[in-house]
């Protein structure tokens, strides 16, 4: 974690402009949803030939791609809402596991070579990785942003997603604006079509039956119906990412852009938005994020009586 966010004073914090805000952004990472929504957004990070052969070689995605999906999105709680020690700890193993991910491609990444260390390829991933929530976020609610506004929205993210390597190389960039800025700069020189790109593409409307829970008959048992639901429930993300990705992944992808089509984005993004407003928070977050947002508000209430001075009274 970098010495600047452990000393910072959290966006959220009611000292700090615009922490109304801020925390909404901080929940908004907390919910299972965004990432579901959004999460197909990922994909521009194999768009990047080395990091393509780098997941390819991994044969993780190929295994049971859903699993691998469920196993990212497992991450997150973790890093954002577990306390500082098992933040850091998080944090750590995450790099030390990266650090095993090095080698040299295969089939049509033959020669390719690899490391997930690699400065360049870990600001990619992690710049890529905070901007599917920024994004997601304000694709949501973005016609009621101003810029000033949308830097509150990155800052918060990038509050919360602290673990850089020790190189100014891999750092993630400081404010929104860099961030679009560097973006646009990958997209034009690095972003390409591939084999692993347009497979996951793929894959992502036809996911596998998970299986890193409950025993192996019940995941057949409930493949046939799993096989039914997935392209009616998978629609509203395919729609919400596809519809808020980069024009250089929209035009990899051969995404459409038709009225029909933002419409329906347009629909997607207003029943988010009343769900956060009507739901009970226990329903919306992640169990983890829950349980930090209810010690949060305890918290609250054993300081509340508390003095702000000890000194004697006048």
């Amino acid at each position: 974690m970098t010495e600047t966010t452990e000393t910072s004073v959290a966006p959220w914090h009611p000292s700090q402009p615009h922490h109304a805000l801020a925390e909404d952004v901080r929940w908004w990472l907390g919910t299972p949803a965004a990432f579901a929504l959004f999460g197909r957004l990922a994909l521009d990070q194999v768009a990047y030939r080395e990091v393509a052969a780098a997941v390819d070689a991994s044969g993780r995605f190929a295994q049971n791609f859903t699993d691998r999906g469920i196993r990212s999105g497992l991450w997150g709680p973790l890093l954002l809402f577990g306390d500082d020690a098992d933040r850091r700890a998080s944090a750590e193993r995450l790099k030390r596991l990266h650090g095993e991910v090095r080698g040299t491609g295969r089939g049509h990444f033959a020669g390719e070579r690899y490391s997930a260390l690699n400065p360049a390829l870990w600001k990619w991933v992690g710049t890529t990785s905070l901007l599917v929530f920024y994004t997601g976020y304000v694709t949501t609610y973005g016609r009621a942003l101003d810029p000033e506004q949308r830097e509150v929205v990155y800052a918060t993210i990038l509050h919360l997603v602290d673990f850089d390597l020790p190189s100014e190389q891999a750092r993630i960039p400081a404010t929104a604006v860099e961030a679009e800025a560097y973006y646009d700069a990958v997209a034009a020189t690095e972003l390409a079509d591939n084999e692993f790109l347009q497979w996951a593409h793929r894959r992502f409307d036809a996911l596998p039956m998970p299986t890193l829970f409950g025993p192996h008959w019940l995941h057949r048992l409930m493949t046939p119906a799993w096989r039914l639901a997935t392209p009616v429930l998978g629609r509203p993300a395919k729609v919400c990412a596809e519809g808020a990705a980069h024009p250089r992944m929209r035009e990899l992808l051969g995404t459409p852009d038709t009225r029909r089509r933002r419409a329906e984005l347009r629909l997607y993004l207003a029943l988010v938005r009343l769900a956060r407003r009507a739901l009970p928070r226990r329903l919306l977050l992640d169990p983890l994020a829950y349980n930090r947002y209810r010690y949060e508000r305890l918290r609250a209430l054993y300081e509340k009586p508390q003095l702000s001075s000890f000194a004697a009274r006048g």
